[in-house]
């Protein structure tokens, strides 16, 4: 579905459809680029599913994915994402676990996929191509540090954690894991899709 980022057109996004998913993934990382952004990978998928009518949640998925490309985590990546090797080392590969995401998301695909910029389904699409699974093409798509930017009149567009600060609210859980990142730009969704702000 193609729309404006205007106050107008997120609520007709809002209107046309069932549920908003707020998705955030966090991907293997390095300080030094030694892992080229092609060849990164998940290694948490945090989503919740709420409905468009209250903003209200409906249901919530988090998974922690095994990585095989680049399967050891150097201390920057550990020590950003709280994630340990240890953690990593009994969980399912990606394929196993977008397809366990892929059969919790609505059956009618009713659905508009949120995330806080658009990496993280670039980062999807990655993991799905050098896994051999199509690409996860979700219908309508809402960058939502773009609409926050939009919607607040802010410039340049800004991070989560600054989004918050701006908007009177603080990060709640350990920033860049996957669940607790998607659940604090819930906090921020009243002020991008109501019109009253």
């Amino acid at each position: 579905m193609e729309f404006e980022y205007t106050r107008d057109g997120l609520s007709e996004v809002l209107n046309r459809h069932k549920y908003l998913v707020v998705i955030d993934v966090e991907h293997t990382c390095t300080e030094d680029g030694s892992i080229p952004a092609s060849e990164r990978e998940v290694i948490e998928i945090g989503a919740v599913l709420l409905s468009t009518d209250s903003l209200s949640i409906v249901k919530e998925f988090s998974r922690l994915v095994r990585p095989v490309r680049h399967p050891q985590l150097n201390s920057f990546c550990v020590n950003l994402t709280g994630i340990s090797q240890s953690l990593l080392a009994k969980q399912d590969v990606f394929s196993h676990v977008f397809k366990q995401f892929q059969a919790w998301l609505p059956a009618d695909n009713d659905y508009v996929f949120c995330s806080w910029g658009s990496y993280d389904l670039i980062q999807i699409n990655i993991d799905c191509d050098f896994h051999q699974l199509q690409e996860y093409k979700p219908t309508t798509v809402v960058n939502l540090k773009k609409a926050f930017a939009k919607t607040q009149k802010i410039k340049p567009q800004v991070g989560l954690k600054k989004a918050l600060e701006i908007s009177g609210h603080s990060i709640e859980g350990s920033h860049h894991r996957g669940l607790t990142d998607a659940q604090n730009t819930i906090k921020l969704l009243s002020l991008i899709f109501d019109e009253n702000n």
